[in-house]
């Protein structure tokens, strides 16, 4: 037992030599924990100083990204600059070399023909340029813009009413004025369309007895009759739907829809026919596709006529450049920019023209008031313009090719940078543009004027000025050709006044024109269709009723200054 409380004493005193006080290991266990204090400083410092670090290069990070974000919208911008002005590069390249070009297109999609013709229109899968400009976040803001006035505008009109009257107005009554009876206008619409689907079977009836008169007399009379019965067919439709709207006594807008209809069949109907007439004349041709040998020039097929009838173009081609599926949210949205924008126009209408016309016809016009009207309606004829070139060429042709999966979008070009007015003919509507330049001045300066393309010239504005003034004579049912003025004299003008100028001056002046054109236009229609409202014309003689202006004869312009302009907002 001694024993082994020694060695339990001997062990205690080894495990704890420091006990004792002022012996060296106590300084050596103060020297450990200020050692150890040390440590923990240290690794407090690194930590923060590694929390500093990871706030340093967070902020680095953002900064770094925020600057990518910049340069790759800014490259995004010049690439869309770039594919919006590519067609000036070609220009240069055609300077520079011409020899090129003859094998490549051109900036309106044609291609020039091997044996030296006017070059053709070729079609190529691309976007329209609103499309690709609405991708810069700058153009989009403008388009934001709009929205937001016609926001402002709808609340305007509602506001105005209930003040003024009492009852809340939603802007519809231009609407519901302008598309009345419109299940006839569609109703006439479809007779339209069975009456030039049945143009194809038609054709083939030529083409087929066409091969079999070997008789060369024999043949050239059954071609002469053709082309009589084809002439005397287009006119008979012309004229039976312009009769048919005035018998159904459509509104204005719905006549205008069946009437612009009725030129688009009728522009399609030549297109089809005149593209396919020398392959029905080729010694090769065959009326079927089917196992067809190599040098052959098959007729094209019922499928391939009726798309073209329905696709938004007016140039026939076998095949178009086809998108791979619709995008359905890409037709919801044009269409729902259709009826913004004509509701845009309806309050437009109701709020800035109807007060300025309305009693027009009821009372004596001063001078004063009638220059006020007519510089009144400028702003708003502006607007309209604007309004109706996106919806038409823009919301409608973008949907109608989405649902087709028509791949070839170039509706218009930049005709809001024109400094000339040929070349804002060119840019504004291409579809119209290219059917006149195929059909009716390319054909004319190749076989009927001989390369005298001045007077090719005149006769593209002669047809697309009467067409024009047809539109709107049996829309509104009376004839006052401002339109036709304004194509056949001021149009040929403005080509010799804006061609020597510079481009800026003469964008300002192109844009100044179209301006003050726009507004006198829709001034003087709008006094004449409320004159003829506001006092009825007589009936005893069609001609004298469509042809005298009855806002000149019936309380017309006078010296006197107590009439002045208020708005009933009278529709019915």
């Amino acid at each position: 037992m001694s024993d082994q409380k020694n060695a339990a004493d001997s062990s205690a005193t080894e495990s704890s030599p420091c006990e004792t006080p002022g012996s060296e290991c106590n300084g050596i266990g103060t020297r450990a924990q200020r050692e150890y204090k040390d440590e923990i400083v240290k690794d407090m410092a690194i930590e923060k100083m590694r929390h500093k670090m990871d706030t340093i290069v967070q902020k680095v990070e953002k900064d770094v990204e925020r600057k990518l974000d910049l340069l790759v919208d800014d490259l995004v911008n010049e690439v869309k600059i770039f594919n919006l002005k590519n067609y000036e590069l070609r220009q240069l390249f055609r300077e520079m070399n011409p020899s090129a070009v003859r094998r490549s297109e051109n900036d309106s999609g044609r291609r020039r023909s091997a044996n030296g013709t006017l070059p053709e229109k070729e079609f190529l899968a691309r976007n329209s340029l609103l499309t690709d400009l609405f991708e810069v976040k700058h153009i989009k803001t403008i388009y934001h813009i709009f929205v937001v006035i016609l926001i402002i505008m709808f609340l305007n009109t509602v506001v105005h009413d209930f003040v003024d009257r009492g009852s809340i107005n939603l802007g519809l009554r231009p609407i519901i004025a302008g598309f009345g009876k419109f299940h006839l206008a569609l109703l006439l619409w479809s007779c339209m369309q069975l009456s030039v689907l049945c143009v194809y079977p038609c054709f083939l009836v030529w083409a087929r007895l066409h091969k079999a008169f070997q008789n060369k007399t024999l043949r050239k009379i059954w071609d002469l009759c053709s082309i009589l019965v084809l002439v005397s067919y287009q006119w008979g439709f012309i004229i039976g739907v312009i009769k048919t709207v005035i018998l159904l006594d459509l509104p204005p807008a719905s006549s205008i829809a069946v009437l612009m209809e009725m030129t688009r069949f009728s522009m399609k109907v030549y297109a089809f026919v005149r593209s396919n007439i020398p392959r029905a004349l080729s010694p090769c041709s065959k009326i079927s596709a089917d196992d067809k040998p190599p040098h052959s020039t098959p007729l094209p097929a019922f499928s391939k006529y009726l798309y073209f009838l329905f696709a938004p173009t007016l140039v026939y081609r076998d095949e178009y450049p086809r998108t791979k599926q619709i995008r359905w949210p890409v037709v919801f949205r044009h269409a729902l920019e259709v009826l913004g924008v004509v509701f845009y126009i309806s309050f437009i209408f109701e709020r800035f023209l109807m007060p300025l016309f309305d009693r027009f016809g009821d009372a004596q016009i001063t001078a004063g008031n009638f220059v006020l009207a007519l510089f009144g309606s400028i702003m708003p004829g502006s607007l309209s313009f604007l309004c109706g070139f996106y919806c038409l060429l823009h919301a409608w042709m973008n949907a109608a090719a989405e649902l087709l999966r028509f791949a070839d979008r170039m509706f218009y070009r930049d005709w809001w940078n024109a400094s000339s007015f040929p070349e804002y003919i060119r840019s504004w509507n291409v579809v119209v543009h290219d059917w006149l330049y195929t059909y009716i001045y390319k054909d004319s300066v190749e076989h009927v004027f001989k390369n005298c393309r001045s007077l090719s010239t005149v006769l593209v504005f002669t047809v697309s000025a009467v067409f024009h003034e047809v539109i709107l004579a049996f829309a509104f049912r009376f004839f006052y050709p401002v339109m036709f003025v304004q194509f056949e004299f001021m149009g040929l003008l403005l080509m010799f006044v804006t061609r020597n100028v510079s481009k800026d001056a003469g964008n300002v002046l192109l844009w100044f024109m179209l301006c003050i054109g726009n507004g006198i236009q829709l001034s003087l229609y709008n006094m004449e269709y409320y004159a003829r409202r506001n006092c009825p014309v007589s009936g005893a003689s069609m001609i004298h009723d469509y042809l005298v202006p009855v806002s000149w004869t019936c309380n017309g312009i006078s010296h006197n200054p107590n009439w002045t302009i208020t708005a009933p907002w009278n529709l019915s």
